[in-house]
C-alpha cells in the first residue's frame, strides 16, 4: 500500500484532481451562464493547459522521451492555446 502513496504518479493523480476542482470551482464562481467573463475564461483555459502538461509528462511519459518530442509537444501545447484564447478574444 505504501508504493501507492510513494508513487510519484499518485501525487500527480492527486495534483490533477485537486487543480480540476479548483477549476470547476473557478468557473461555478464566475457568474451567470450567458455572462462572459475574460478572468473565469483565461484561468480556466490556463489550468487546462498545465494539466495537459501533466497529464503529456506523467501518464504519457513524455518526460523521458528525445528532445524532439519534448519540443513538439511542447510546441503542441503552447499552440493549441494561443490558438483558443485567439478564437476566444476574436469572438467577444
Amino acid at each position: 500500500m505504501t508504493s501507492y502513496v510513494r508513487n510519484p504518479l499518485t501525487f500527480v493523480w492527486a495534483l490533477l484532481t485537486i487543480v480540476t476542482l479548483v477549476s470547476w470551482l473557478t468557473a461555478r464562481g464566475g457568474g451567470s451562464a450567458h455572462v462572459v467573463n475574460v478572468t473565469v475564461t483565461l484561468v480556466v483555459l490556463l489550468i487546462a493547459a498545465v494539466k495537459t502538461h501533466l497529464v503529456i509528462c506523467h501518464f504519457m511519459e513524455v518526460r523521458f522521451a528525445p528532445r524532439w518530442l519534448k519540443v513538439t509537444t511542447g510546441g503542441w501545447l503552447i499552440g493549441l492555446v494561443a490558438l483558443l484564447l485567439g478564437f476566444y478574444f476574436a469572438g467577444i
